[in-house]
């Protein structure tokens, strides 16, 4: 019998033995928000449905090209980092040096609290994205906060009076995570222009790609313009590469050398994770079908939590966010018991739990589960 191994055999013996050596190990996942302690592989009888990741995983010319690139980790991955930042700035049609790349997008809001955030105040809405809450206060950042609308969107008009001198950060995260409303293209375009003629402003657009609604737009022309305004994406959505870690940022030069001065890593995105994104970047046909199976599943569960007598907010994401009429955090800890993992929010005097949307048989094991639980008691 022939034991030779070729280069591909040996590199997925390779990664398979390395994923042998932290199956004992366990890790904390969102250490911000959540307690529960996870093991690798996942235990098969718990539902992941509290962190907004994709449950299709990644692309196949992704996971090929991570094999590929164990062969040369050894380096440093300079030259993986231009061409994915000249993929991304051909795409949307931009100089490549207005492209920085970050160990995920929270990497670069970070540079953004660390290089503007800390100069004045940063004006968010209430609720929005938890760690950018997080790294700001982490940076003893003066924070004023806008709450969301009646209808749960972001209050711009609100927002816009609240610029003040001492504003030197504004965050929008649009769609707005954990409510999943998005700002009408309308609205939100003024107010850049007319917010960063007096401080930064950096519009998160991590669930970018799921969103169909004619009323959303990107931020990204603003860019091209020359604005004070800065667009992060990651690849942890839809290209289902979150545990690779890998996110950019897009503005100005100018904006862009000042998130460098502070940028912790002149490396921060490993070789592999590049690798990945590079091949994902291209993987249309398999997005779409990622798209089309969230777009689905959420259609499924908003028509179960109507049945059920759930109030949602309609969602443009992958994930829905929903009243409850008890405790969020002891609901959670109730469909944890069964298996389920949600996350918990209570803001405008209600509480919530957000789910992500995972496969069609994860959301009816949810729903489910949500009919097990303690009955919904909504005034």
């Amino acid at each position: 019998m022939d034991t030779r191994m070729n280069r591909r055999q040996w590199l997925k013996r390779t990664a398979a033995a390395a994923t042998g050596l932290l199956m004992a190990r366990e890790f904390i996942v969102c250490r911000r928000q959540s307690s529960f302690s996870r093991s690798f592989p996942e235990p098969e009888e718990i539902i992941l449905l509290d962190n907004n990741e994709s449950p299709y995983g990644m692309p196949p010319e992704a996971r090929e090209a991570v094999l590929d690139a164990l062969a040369r980790a050894n380096r440093y991955p300079h030259k993986k980092y231009s061409e994915l930042a000249a993929l991304i700035a051909e795409k949307e049609g931009l100089p490549e040096d207005h492209v920085l790349l970050g160990a995920g997008s929270t990497e670069v809001m970070n540079m953004a609290i660390l290089s503007y955030g800390v100069k004045g105040e940063i004006l968010t809405a209430d609720p929005t994205y938890f760690d950018f809450i997080f790294y700001a206060e982490q940076a003893r950042c003066q924070i004023q906060r806008v709450p969301v609308d009646e209808r749960y969107e972001l209050d711009m008009e609100t927002m816009m009076g609240r610029v003040s001198k001492n504003t030197s950060l504004v965050y929008i995260c649009n769609p707005n995570n954990p409510t999943g409303a998005i700002v009408n293209k309308d609205k939100l375009p003024a107010f850049c222009a007319e917010a960063s003629k007096k401080a930064l402003v950096v519009v998160d657009e991590a669930y970018h790609e799921y969103v169909e609604d004619e009323a959303y737009a990107s931020m990204v022309g603003l860019v091209r313009e020359g604005m004070n305004v800065a667009v992060t994406r990651t690849f942890s959505k839809i290209f289902g590469l979150a545990g690779l870690r890998v996110g950019y940022g897009m503005a100005r030069p100018d904006i862009l050398k000042n998130f460098e001065r502070v940028q912790m890593n002149f490396a921060s995105v490993a070789y592999p994770s590049l690798r990945a994104a590079i091949a994902a970047y291209g993987a249309s046909a398999f997005t779409s079908l990622v798209k089309a199976k969230n777009e689905a599943a959420r259609a499924y569960l908003e028509r179960e939590l109507e049945r059920l007598g759930y109030p949602f907010i309609p969602s443009h994401a992958n994930f829905s966010l929903f009243q409850v009429g008890r405790d969020s955090k002891e609901m959670a800890a109730d469909l944890q018991r069964r298996g389920i993992l949600v996350r918990p929010f209570d803001f405008a005097g209600k509480s919530w739990l957000r789910v992500s949307i995972g496969t069609e048989g994860e959301i009816q094991a949810f729903v489910s589960a949500l009919e097990q639980v303690k009955p919904v008691s909504i005034s």
